[in-house]
């Protein structure tokens, strides 16, 4: 476990993955391993239609009319991708070093190249490259070291990622352009929402822990301490995904900023915006769709121009007939459609507007894939598959995209309690079987029920006895041992996913057969040895045999028979 002071979460995760590595391993779900496996799909298709959209604002500003004017916004344009490209490039290699480190153990992530394929990270989800995705420790070790309250610098850690993001936020925020009449334009004065954007996007600053009294954990150690492979790999992604959105940001606003002098739109785009891109069946998909360079008295008219499929381009098509969408007081045009088919949606349309002379003038667009699915929820047992009788099971509950604050949870079969931050414990009742574990969200301002997922309970396995360290399965005890004996005891043994459940000897009985003769059954109630049990001991030669049999425990306040202890003396 790593030194310093940690947080109940901390300890509860360093303890079960020192003591139980290789069984945990077998237990960590596959639905959230799965989940964060698609995440990470997602994200990358994301950053991909992304990265479009930066090269189409790019294209723009390389081929604007008025080149002149263009040029100090296209040479600043130039140098902001330079520096979001290379930051990008970074990411990606850096999840390349974090795959080659879990799979290779190699500190810095040596032999990382194999996982990069055509300039692009290979899928988390092929398993002959990524065979461990529940993997954490070396993960761990590289990005943060062995002190989640002071993670470490260097070379491929989350400190110089960290670093490295704050620098890029910076240079964007601080961005200033000067134009050919000696006007200087700047984010934090002309786009003070992109400057908001920019700094949330990028914020680093400590979590404040859930638990009453715990110090707040580093931004690094919350995103990166002890996570699975597939989360690490996810972060990193939606990490990089900001980048990219930051970039889009940084070029929508020197593009409009050409022209935010003399407001006159001789070449402008068009910016689509949706509300969300996963909605539950039956709920509405929502999008603004408005210039890129627009002012409040622009009227404008999108017509839509029906659904597209993956890869799509943008075209312009008779819109004539078509109804339109109008421009409201704020210059935007808003498109709304309720969507029943599950899987990607995505639309095509026009926005008209009219020039400096009163011509009416068309630009394609193509609104950024949106997915439709089925409610979903996701119950993670932070120990193990099943609940166990007689003790806590701590279990994390959440639904993707919502709040941990806006889910209501119960269960049958058992109670539950709120630990905060989706943390919950669950305390099976006795005799019980099944557990099911019923929760409702709250998307989109509505109370959705999500499916129920159901749980076996199980009995806590019983102890393994133990006299002077031999068990059940132990034959021989050397004579030292023997005579040195004053207790029998019981445990739950490294292998259980449970540390610390009380278990007591409440009795047992003991003979010794010495050259034929089998002592009377001796009887110690507790677990300490008696005086005639020490006496009989005391006396035993090599051959000699020690029975301990009938013994009792308690384990969490349940009486069990535990197995007899049979050895004979060397």
């Amino acid at each position: 476990m790593a030194g310093g002071k940690e947080t109940p979460r901390q300890k509860m995760i360093g303890m079960m993955y020192l003591v139980l590595t290789a069984l945990l391993a077998l237990n960590i779900s596959k639905d959230v391993l799965n989940a964060f496996i698609q995440i990470n799909r997602g994200l990358v298709k994301n950053s991909a239609n992304s990265e479009e959209r930066a090269d189409a604002t790019l294209g723009l500003l390389d081929n604007w009319s008025d080149k002149e004017k263009a040029r100090p916004f296209q040479d600043k344009a130039h140098e902001m991708v330079e520096k979001a490209d290379a930051l990008v490039s970074y990411i990606i290699e850096l999840k390349a070093h974090v795959l080659a480190c879990s799979a290779k153990g190699n500190p810095d992530g040596a032999g990382f190249e194999e996982y990069i394929v055509d300039g692009h990270l290979v899928d988390i989800g092929d398993k002959e490259k990524v065979s461990k995705p529940d993997e954490n420790q070396n993960t761990t070790h590289m990005l943060i070291g062995d002190e989640p309250a002071s993670p470490k610098n260097g070379p491929w850690s989350a400190v110089e990622l960290r670093e490295k993001l704050t620098a890029f936020s910076d240079d964007c925020q601080n961005l200033a352009v000067t134009d050919l009449k000696g006007n200087t334009h700047t984010i934090v004065e002309e786009a003070p929402e992109a400057k908001a954007l920019i700094a949330n996007t990028f914020a680093f600053a400590d979590i404040p822990n859930s638990e009453k009294g715990e110090p707040d954990e580093k931004w690094e150690t919350a995103l990166f301490y002890h996570s699975p492979l597939a989360a690490v790999i996810a972060h990193l992604s939606k990490i990089e995904s900001d980048v990219i959105l930051v970039k889009n940001t940084v070029l929508n606003f020197l593009a409009s900023s050409i022209n935010a002098s003399d407001l006159k739109f001789s070449d402008v785009t068009v910016a689509v915006v949706p509300k969300q891109s996963y909605i539950l069946k039956g709920d509405s998909f929502v999008a603004e769709i408005y210039l890129a360079a627009y002012n409040k008295a622009s009227k404008t008219k999108v017509y839509m121009g029906g659904e597209v499929g993956d890869g799509a381009k943008p075209e312009v098509f008779d819109y004539s007939g078509k109804e339109a969408i109008m421009s409201g007081t704020d210059g935007k045009c808003k498109f709304k459609i309720n969507e029943s088919a599950l899987g990607s949606h995505s639309h095509k349309g026009v926005i008209v507007y009219q020039d400096a002379d009163g011509t009416d003038k068309a630009i394609p667009f193509i609104i950024p894939p949106f997915t439709v699915g089925e409610a979903a929820l996701v119950v993670s047992p932070t120990a193990m598959m099943v609940f166990y009788e007689r003790v806590e099971n701590p279990v994390e509950i959440s639904v993707p995209g919502v709040d941990a604050s806006q889910l209501s949870v119960s269960m049958s079969g058992g109670s539950i309690s709120q630990k905060g931050g989706g943390n919950y414990m669950v305390m099976p009742t006795n005799g019980s079987r099944d557990a099911t574990i019923n929760v409702t969200a709250v998307i989109n301002g509505k109370q959705v029920s999500m499916p129920a997922k159901q749980f076996k309970i199980k009995k806590l396995p019983d102890p393994t006895p133990s006299f002077q360290g031999k068990n059940h399965m132990t034959t021989t005890i050397s004579r030292g041992d023997a005579t040195a004996a004053s207790a029998v005891f019981a445990s739950m043994g490294a292998d259980f996913v449970f540390q610390g459940i009380p278990v007591s000897i409440n009795g047992f009985t003991m003979t010794v057969a010495s050259a034929g003769k089998i002592t009377p059954e001796m009887r110690a109630n507790g677990g300490s040895l008696s005086s005639e049990m020490k006496t009989a001991l005391s006396k035993v030669k090599t051959g000699d045999k020690i029975y301990v049999e009938r013994i009792e425990a308690s384990v969490a306040g349940e009486r069990r028979p535990l197995p007899s202890i049979s050895l004979k003396v060397q």
